[in-house]
C-alpha cells in the first residue's frame, strides 16, 4: 500500500508539534538514511542536531499496519515519529520511538527492526511512547548528548560528475573521518 499521502500528513504533524515546543526543525532536500527533518536547539556555529523520520500507518482498511526501518539508521540521534489514522478524529495518535526504544522494543531482524501495529496495541503497549511534553524533554536531550559528526556522516553524501573531452569521469563518495595513516 502507497503511504505517500500519510507520510507527508505525519511529517507536517510532526514538524508542527516540535516547532510549538521551541524545537527549530529544518526540511532537507533529501530524505538519506531516515533524516525526514533535522531538529535543532538553536542554529549557530556547532550546532547539534538529531535526525527525524516520520512514518504514517493506517488501521482504516485494515487490522493491523507495519513500520520497517534499517538498522544502520538506528543510531543515537534518530528518532522516529509514528502518526497512525484510526478515523477517530477527536483524538491524534502520534508516538514518538528513540534508538534506545527501537532497540529494545521492536523486533530485531537481519538488517533491520519492525513493529507490528494494531489498534488493540495502541491503548496497551504504545501509551509509554505517546508524544507528549516528557518526549520533547527527551528530544532535547537527545539533541544536546548527539553526536554530530556521527550524525553527518548518516546523512552527507556526495557525488561528482567530471567531463574531459575525451576523458569522463564520474566518483561518488561519503563523507567521514580521514583515514589514518600507519
Amino acid at each position: 500500500m502507497d503511504t505517500t499521502l500519510m507520510e507527508y500528513t505525519a511529517e507536517d504533524l510532526i514538524a508542527h508539534n516540535l516547532q510549538r515546543s521551541g524545537i527549530l526543525v529544518a526540511k532537507p532536500r533529501f530524505d538519506q538514511e531516515g533524516a525526514d527533518l533535522l531538529a535543532f536547539l538553536q542554529v549557530k556555529d556547532g550546532a547539534k542536531f538529531c535526525r527525524i523520520q516520520c512514518k504514517g500507518r493506517s488501521l482504516l482498511q485494515s487490522t493491523t499496519a507495519h513500520v520497517e526501518v534499517p538498522k544502520k539508521y538506528v543510531t543515537g540521534g534518530f528518532v522516529l515519529f509514528l502518526f497512525i489514522e484510526t478515523g477517530h478524529k477527536e483524538k491524534t495518535l502520534l508516538y514518538c520511538f528513540t534508538a534506545d526504544s527501537i532497540r529494545e522494543k521492536w523486533t530485531s531482524q537481519e538488517d533491520q527492526f519492525s513493529l507490528s501495529i494494531s489498534e488493540t496495541k495502541l491503548t496497551s503497549s504504545f501509551a509509554e511512547f505517546e508524544f507528549n511534553d516528557d518526549k520533547i524533554v527527551l528530544i532535547r536531550s537527545i539533541i544536546e548528548r548527539s553526536d554530530t559528526s556521527e550524525e553527518f556522516r548518516q546523512i552527507i553524501h556526495g557525488s561528482l560528475n567530471v567531463t574531459l573531452d575525451p576523458v569522463t569521469l564520474k566518483a561518488t563518495g561519503t563523507v567521514g573521518d580521514p583515514p589514518v595513516e600507519s
